[in-house]
């Protein structure tokens, strides 16, 4: 399955970046020139490596291509997916040992307030009978403390007693651990002790990789930095073992260089780069990357990017031209300090199993999903909202993935009837509502996103994308006033168009200690010397740290774009807001005042003018920097119009279904066919070799003169 959009002819270079989901892998295939080929994989959870190189090989034959045609003129393969997630999630990580300061062994078992429940749902946070605590992923037998203490200004308090070190490594190595973190108190301030640890470990135990929070997360809260640490020696080493496995396969057909993945915080690098627990979840960053470009291209700043996939319901917001990074993200049932592009999932998708609740009865949707199995059509041993469309006559069952994947509608009709004769209820009847039910759950998630945030729906445009995402449109934005409301005829692999949409980039946090009083008496001008001290030394021991990744992968740092910004507070307040700083460096108390009035600005974007306070000053613990160096991004030309009416190649006939508790007919168009400024009135379906777009008979779409799907009310 594949299909040709925007392209023209073989490109002499080009960029390739995979979306590799729980059902599906999509690639896209981007020429220097920006023209775009995509393509579609069942994703192979055994061997990811094999459904990496079939969405590649289908998206290239669609400009009658080969892989050894695509790979060897490919300049960058960015590789996303979910493999780390799932190895945390199903807890098939690496043996892992840990090195704690001396009295702190029992932290993973502690968790933090809120770490016991985060991640569960609301019903389970109501009542706690069903609560229970999860089993922490390093066994307390592997966890040594070891008699050390760094002070919160980083000096020595308590030297380090390397007997202790050496006992641990020779123990865990006995133990055969595949890896070893270290995280000891406050050695975001100084990593001396830290660092003299891992000269041990590699003494006693050579060959085993060891991770110091120092090294990969050198800011301040210990648990936050111990999570970090955590997901990178048990998931992380694991993920480079498999990403180099994806990367060794391209290489067998003629790519010749590195593959990099995408990090949550939306930069791509090498999948050798130390801190590859960042990538744990890119799909729907990539996602509301692709949002960020098209808004720009459509001239609108406030965006609101929707994925629907197979499995999950994912969100993101662009607001004000910005996409907002957060810096503890949930991880499990962990907060950590990874910086992470924002986005909120529920657990709802195309692919969600249906269920009767054993107590009460009610029909459930999810949280499981077929996934790559797709439903009771094909190898699920349940139905699901998949075969719910085939006998709504929303889905082809001879046309999924362009055909290339036959469904079997009398299995899914066999499987449902049952589940509609426990509700008495006519089948068709049963298969819309239960479509309903999961696009409801999507639409209240979202509108309450929204609402959350302060934010109206009237102020957004409204992005719709994924596999699932034309076809659920209609139920999802339902009632809801966007701006304007879009798709396209790229949906399914939308995730991957925004990771060529992704600068190479490395972002870097480092912890501090700098105060801004509100006086200018001498004292307090002092302590602002101090502090303007302290943020300079950090930004350059950060650009510093970026000088070294970049020579590490070849690339040129002069070329590089260098974005500062600090984390400030009023003083004693528990929350901070990152505020950006657009020169090198601050040169004077003047230029630490209007960083302070930057944050002010932040503020009271958040919270009403009468909440500052000012007069207590301010603190800043933390500094960040982001190196970039943009990449060649997917065009998305002007095209000439072809005129309102589909041409007569693009109408594929006729199709009986059901909607709103009606017996209609649905047109049937071909994506590919359909041109700019072509107008499609429903009731009618779209169909894509990689998707389906549903248009209920009260509305139409119009093709932009971009080809960009924009769905409105009414008849045209």
């Amino acid at each position: 399955m594949a299909a040709n959009d925007q392209a023209s002819g073989p490109p002499a270079s080009n960029w390739v970046a995979l979306d590799a989901g729980g059902t599906m892998t999509d690639a896209v295939i981007v020429s220097g020139a920006g023209d775009f080929l995509v393509g579609k994989y069942l994703t192979n959870k055994q061997d990811e490596s094999e459904s990496f190189i079939g969405s590649i090989a289908d998206a290239a034959k669609t400009n009658d291509q080969q892989l050894g045609d695509v790979l060897p003129a490919s300049e960058v393969i960015v590789y996303a997916g979910t493999i780390m997630l799932n190895t945390l999630l199903s807890k098939t990580g690496s043996k892992v040992g840990m090195l704690l300061t001396q009295g702190f062994e029992d932290y993973l078992l502690m968790e933090k307030a809120e770490g016991g429940w985060l991640g569960y749902p609301y019903a389970d946070r109501l009542h706690t009978v069903t609560h229970h605590h999860d089993d922490p992923v390093i066994p307390r037998d592997r966890v040594y403390g070891v008699q050390e203490r760094i002070d919160l200004f980083g000096q020595v308090a308590v030297p380090i007693r390397e007997s202790d070190v050496r006992t641990a490594a020779r123990e865990l190595a006995a133990a055969e651990v595949e890896s070893i973190g270290v995280m000891f108190l406050f050695s975001h301030m100084n990593p001396e002790h830290e660092q003299r640890a891992a000269e041990i470990i590699n003494e006693e135990a050579p060959g085993i990789p060891v991770v110091l929070s120092s090294a990969i997360a050198p800011t301040h809260k210990e648990y936050t930095r111990l999570a970090s640490v955590v997901a990178q020696s048990y998931a992380g080493e694991r993920a480079r073992k498999h990403f180099r496995s994806v990367e060794a396969k391209a290489r067998e057909d003629g790519f010749d260089r590195e593959v990099s993945t995408l990090l949550a915080h939306g930069g791509t690098v090498p999948v050798d780069t130390p801190r590859l627990y960042e990538s744990y979840v890119s799909g729907p960053v990539g996602g509301v990357l692709g949002g960020h470009y098209i808004g720009e291209i459509i001239g609108s700043e406030n965006v609101v990017c929707c994925d629907v996939g197979g499995t999950s319901f994912d969100v993101g917001i662009v607001r004000d031209g910005t996409i907002p990074i957060t810096r503890e993200p949930t991880l499990l049932s962990f907060r950590t300090n990874i910086p992470m592009i924002h986005t909120e999932s529920i657990g709802a998708g195309m692919g969600s199993e249906l269920g009767i609740h054993p107590l009460t009865g009610k029909l459930t949707i999810g949280p499981r999903s077929a996934g790559s199995d797709v439903g009771r059509s094909l190898n699920w041993p349940n139905p699901t909202i998949t075969d719910c469309h085939l006998l709504l006559g929303y889905l082809d069952p001879n046309n999924f993935l362009g055909g290339d994947v036959p469904l079997d509608k009398d299995a899914a009709h066999a499987a449902l009837e049952p589940m509609a004769a426990h509700f008495k209820t006519d089948l068709l009847e049963f298969c819309e509502r239960a479509h309903q039910l999961v696009t409801e759950s999507m639409r209240e998630f979202l509108s309450n996103m929204l609402r959350g945030r302060g934010y109206t729906t009237q102020e957004y445009s409204m992005l719709m994308y994924g596999g699932g995402g034309p076809l659920g449109l209609s139920g999802v934005v339902d009632g809801l006033d966007f701006k304007e409301i879009i798709t396209f005829p790229f949906a399914a692999v939308f995730s991957a168009f925004g990771v060529l949409c992704a600068p190479r980039r490395y972002r870097y946090h480092q912890a501090t200690i700098a105060a801004c009083p509100a006086g200018d008496d001498e004292p307090s001008r002092a302590i602002k010397g101090a502090a303007i001290d302290a943020i300079n030394a950090a930004w350059a021991s950060l650009e510093e740290r970026a000088r070294t990744d970049f020579a590490m992968h070849g690339w040129d740092f002069a070329s590089a774009t260098l974005h500062r910004s600090a984390y400030v507070r009023f003083t004693n307040q528990l929350s901070d807001f990152e505020v950006p700083w657009t020169g090198e460096r601050l040169t004077s108390i003047e230029d630490l005042h209007e960083l302070m009035k930057g944050y002010e600005q932040v503020y009271t974007s958040i919270y009403p003018k009468q909440a500052l306070y000012s007069e207590v000053g301010y603190q800043i613990l933390e500094l960040a920097l982001s190196a970039d160096i943009e990449t060649p991004r997917p065009a998305v030309p002007v095209l000439e119009l072809a005129g309102r009416a589909p041409s007569s190649s693009s109408v594929k006939g006729q199709r009986a279904g059901h909607w709103r508790g009606t017996d209609i007919t649905f047109d049937i168009y071909e994506m590919d066919e359909l041109r700019a400024g072509n107008v499609v009135n429903g009731p009618a379906v779209i169909e894509h070799p990689a998707t389906t777009l549903l248009i209920p008979p009260t509305h139409h779409v119009e093709f932009d003169e971009r080809r960009l799907i924009h769905y409105r009310a009414g008849q045209a």
